[in-house]
């Protein structure tokens, strides 16, 4: 078998600059529009103590009159498991 010849030699029907152009912009589009999402969306919560939780008695309280304060765990692994048993400690 003999290999296959054209008359013509093979060509683009549009230049190579025109398709490198097309591809930079694209890559320039989707670029900005990964800059913008995280400048835009970013999470409104600035540190843990912006946080409401509830308590057991359903009621809503702030995480901000923990800052300042360590919390202690203590294990009682002898009797249940794993229970603890938390502490406030105020510094």
């Amino acid at each position: 078998m003999e290999p296959l010849k054209t008359t013509n030699p093979l060509k683009y029907s549009v230049p190579k600059s025109r398709v490198f152009a097309v591809f930079l912009s694209m890559v320039l589009c989707t670029a900005i529009l990964c800059l913008l999402q995280l400048r835009f969306f970013k999470p409104r919560i600035k540190d843990f103590y912006s946080f409401e939780v509830k308590d057991s008695r359903g009621r809503t309280i702030s995480l901000e009159k923990y800052r300042g304060k360590i919390l202690q765990r203590k294990s009682l692994d002898g009797i249940s498991g794993s229970t603890l048993s938390a502490q406030m400690v105020k510094l």
